[in-house]
């Protein structure tokens, strides 16, 4: 599964991708699963899907706004999208993260 987080810059959401990443090598069940976690700014989100195939694309609430342009970009790519939770962001809570990256996916299937 490859995940990408979507925020102004890409600074923030780089942090708890580094979170995201410790925490798949390091829980049981994930560690041996393919999950591939990589975060961009909005305005370098088209030219990076043009690259890269995600599965699901996570927006930093700080960008929420931006939503609906998120969807409009990643709808050719058949590419679940949601706003990350704004506590779970802002506690930079990686399992909590992860896990509504996993519900999207099997959703979005």
């Amino acid at each position: 599964m490859n995940i990408l987080l979507v925020c102004a810059n890409g600074a923030s959401t780089g942090v708890l991708v580094e979170k995201m990443k410790t925490f798949t090598k390091e829980h049981e069940k994930l560690k041996t699963k393919e999950i591939n976690i990589d975060a961009t700014s909005f305005e370098n989100l088209q030219n990076y899907l043009q690259s890269n195939k995600m599965d699901v694309v996570l927006i930093g609430p700080q960008i929420r706004f931006k939503e609906e342009e998120v969807k409009e970009i990643c709808s050719p790519y058949s590419i679940g999208v949601q706003v990350i939770n704004t506590q779970d962001y802002g506690r930079m809570d990686a399992p909590a993260v992860l896990k509504a990256a996993i519900e999207l996916y099997k959703n979005n299937r």
